[in-house]
């Protein structure tokens, strides 16, 4: 089956072909076709499940609603369902092969089971306040990140670009920033993996490098499942000291019980620049020298009028940018296994000559019912990611002028460059700016823009592993223990080169070098969990377990300059004459945990959740590395009270109230120690003073009360 999908976006002038194939393996040529609508709009359901009934096998319905399902035989029965919406069962006969399927939404919609932290909830539950990424945002999600997933998808989390360079990370922000000091930014979970995504975590200490790679880039957001974002107190305590700033619960896809399929999606776009600035051209910049500076080209009119439009050298910097991705994945499997493998390439050329970002990446999922109390799992993603970025002569300060450190890199350089100096002279590059004051020419050469961009290297690589297993026993009727084991594993190498000719090799012959940093997350996690339904009338859900994850870090840094030899780049740092001394580094920290829950429902409409959590981090000094971490959430279903009951028109009335502790351990290694660094001084060995140290350094906490109405 082919199916050819076509997107058109007029954002930025981007237009999106989207080709999708998606065979089944088929063991006959019986199949049902049909058609999945809303029964009030008559609106296609993209992403129903239509499968047979008592048999598992099954498939999705398309952008149309439209689907074909593959039989052994007729009659049969097949069930559609889709999330908010009333599952249906239709009988077929063998005269019928052609179905509508109308759908109803449903609702009891607050049945529906959402992820929360280290286990679910029905959503009528729920006490503190959880939002969840649609479906549809998630099908037809064009962002090559997870971060750029989630920009306008949920109300309350602020996505915030920090550069327009690909593979960038983004800023997110859940209902603002909590700290002044530690980091701001959310905790992630993927497929039960604690991971907080450090948006520095992916430069080495190569400063001259100007973008960063994201550190969900490994991560492909085709492969997500569903997305739940934890907001309030009641319920990111139970993550205790990372819970501060919100949490975002990433699941990925599992396999389809049934017969095998494999689906390939290839897409393909183009980026140009939204806008460019309007500048002066030659004639018109000349006028101006000669009005009213010194004219030191020594301009006459005669000159101005046949300078003409002159050199667009910020037409010279852009181009326009490819993005192509092709995507492929297996699944399937029987009453006691399922499995999803999968692998993605995306290419992705920026708008800025020699920018880009590239990412190969493959997932597997397997799920095993080993007997009928024991299940196991593994799920992991291998990938590596690579940035070309520009190259920076230094950091941004809006206070300076322009013709100073505003110029931070050979983009906004290029807007400056009077427009009657020439790119090119004797088809090869110019490097003669007699406008060039002295910020970026030494011994009378001066910077090329277009050369710097096309020469330089300024390239960022990520290579990671992120793996889980998990085991999970039913002891006893509602009574669950289980163990997941996971590591994250990632390798960042930073190659930077600018040969002597460049902005930043000017005045040091080239300059070159290398970085690598690894670092390694270890996890273990042990919980047990109780449910117990009494009666009607009393519902308990009861969580205890101990967490730990252990974190190590090293990193070796080698910079030289004065080279004789510029071809081989990064490879010859041996050449360089004037080698800086190597820095290197390693750090380690554990967080031991212990945390508990309770969830208790009276009579359906009353609700209570109390969590408690402890963490010994040794991000703090010896005698305050404990902190302790509770909340309490209320809530009350009131559209169940008997006095509203009679209210068609109110699906849903629930009133919340939440209060609790959540700390931030996100300080970085040995703030509260004495730490020194070596360095070279006067020819010898010297020692300096990088921090002072605190032995009273102790857990950032934030205390949130929280209240809302769910209508």
């Amino acid at each position: 089956m082919v199916k050819i999908i076509t997107f058109i976006q007029c954002t930025i002038c981007v237009l999106i072909f989207s080709i999708h194939f998606s065979v089944s393996a088929q063991q006959n040529s019986l199949s049902i076709r049909g058609q999945v609508l809303d029964k009030k709009t008559n609106e296609p359901l993209i992403g129903a499940n239509v499968s047979i009934a008592n048999d598992k096998a099954g498939t999705v319905s398309d952008t149309e609603g439209k689907f074909v399902l593959s039989l052994k035989s007729f009659p049969v029965t097949i069930s559609v369902s889709y999330l908010g919406y009333q599952t249906s069962r239709i009988s077929v006969e063998e005269n019928s092969r052609t179905v509508t399927v109308f759908l109803l939404e449903d609702a009891s919609i607050l049945n529906e089971v959402v992820i929360v932290g280290y286990g679910t909830q029905r959503r009528k539950e729920l006490t503190g306040a959880i939002s969840t990424v649609s479906k549809a945002q998630l099908e037809y999600n064009v962002s090559p990140t997870v971060d750029g997933l989630l920009s306008g998808a949920v109300a309350g989390v602020a996505v915030t670009q920090s550069s327009g360079q690909p593979g960038a990370p983004a800023s997110i922000r859940i209902r603002g920033g909590n700290s002044i000091n530690a980091g701001n930014d959310p905790l992630y979970v993927i497929d039960g993996f604690i991971f907080y995504s450090d948006n520095s975590s992916t430069r080495v200490g190569l400063n001259n490098i100007e973008s960063s790679l994201n550190p969900l880039a490994a991560i492909n957001p085709s492969d997500i499942e569903s997305i739940e974002i934890l907001k309030d107190v009641s319920a990111t305590a139970i993550y205790g000291s990372r819970g501060a700033n919100g949490v975002i619960i990433v699941t990925t896809k599992k396999g389809i019980r049934g017969a095998g399929n494999v689906n390939y999606q290839y897409s393909i776009g183009w980026d140009k620049p939204a806008k460019k600035l309007d500048l002066l051209n030659a004639s018109q910049w000349a006028r101006m020298q000669k009005d009213f500076f010194f004219n030191k080209g020594k301009y006459t009119d005669e000159d101005i009028e046949q300078l003409g439009i002159g050199y667009d050298w910020q037409d010279a910097v852009l181009r326009t940018g490819a993005t192509q991705t092709h995507e492929l994945s297996l699944s399937g499997g029987n009453d006691n296994l399922r499995y999803l493998l999968s692998g993605n390439y995306t290419d992705q050329k920026g708008i800025i000559l020699n920018s880009g970002f590239q990412r190969y990446n493959g997932r597997v999922n397997i799920d095993k019912n080993l007997t009928d109390k024991l299940t196991v799992g593994i799920t992991a993603t291998a990938g590596k990611s690579t940035q070309n970025s520009l190259t920076t002569f230094q950091e941004v300060n809006y206070s300076s002028s322009p013709y100073s450190a505003g110029i931070t890199n050979s983009l906004t350089y290029a807007l400056y460059i009077p427009p009657v100096v020439p790119i090119y002279v004797d088809g090869d590059y110019n490097y003669h700016n007699p406008y060039e004051y002295a910020y970026l020419v030494y011994n009378g050469l001066a910077a090329n823009p277009v050369s710097d961009l096309n020469n330089s290297t300024g390239q960022t690589i990520n290579t990671t592993l992120l793996g889980n297993f998990y085991a999970r026993y039913n002891i006893i009727d509602g009574l669950t223990a289980k163990i997941n084991a996971g590591t994250y594993i990632s390798h960042v190498t930073q190659n930077l080169f600018a040969p002597s000719y460049t902005a930043i090799g000017l005045d040091v012959e080239g300059v070159g070098g290398i970085g690598n940093k690894q670092q390694q997350v270890s996890q273990t996690e042990y919980t047990l969990a109780y449910t117990k339904r009494i009666n009607k009338a009393h519902f308990i859900d009861l969580l205890a377990g101990y967490t730990y994850q252990d974190t190590k870090t090293n990193y070796v840094i080698n910079l030289t300059t004065h080279f004789t030899n510029e071809k081989l780049g990064v490879n010859n740092l041996a050449d360089g004459a004037k080698p800086f001394p190597p820095v290197s580094g390693v750090s380690e920290a554990k967080l031991h945990s212990l945390l508990g829950r309770v969830n208790y429902t009276l009579l359906e409409r009353y609700h209570l959740t109390a969590t408690i959590r402890g963490d010994k981090s040794t991000h703090f000094a010896k005698n305050h590395r404990w902190g302790y971490f509770p909340s309490v959430g209320l809530s009350w279903n009131i559209n169940e009270e008997s006095f509203l009951k009679s209210v068609k028109m109110l699906n849903n009335l629930k009133l919340r109230l939440t209060y609790g502790t959540v700390g931030n351990q996100e300080i970085g290694d040995y703030e509260y120690a004495q730490t020194f660094t070596a360095s070279i001084y006067n020819g010898k060995i010297a020692y300096s003073q990088t921090n002072l140290g605190n032995k009273n350094l102790k857990w950032e906490t934030t205390v949130q009360y929280n209240a809302g109405i769910d209508v």
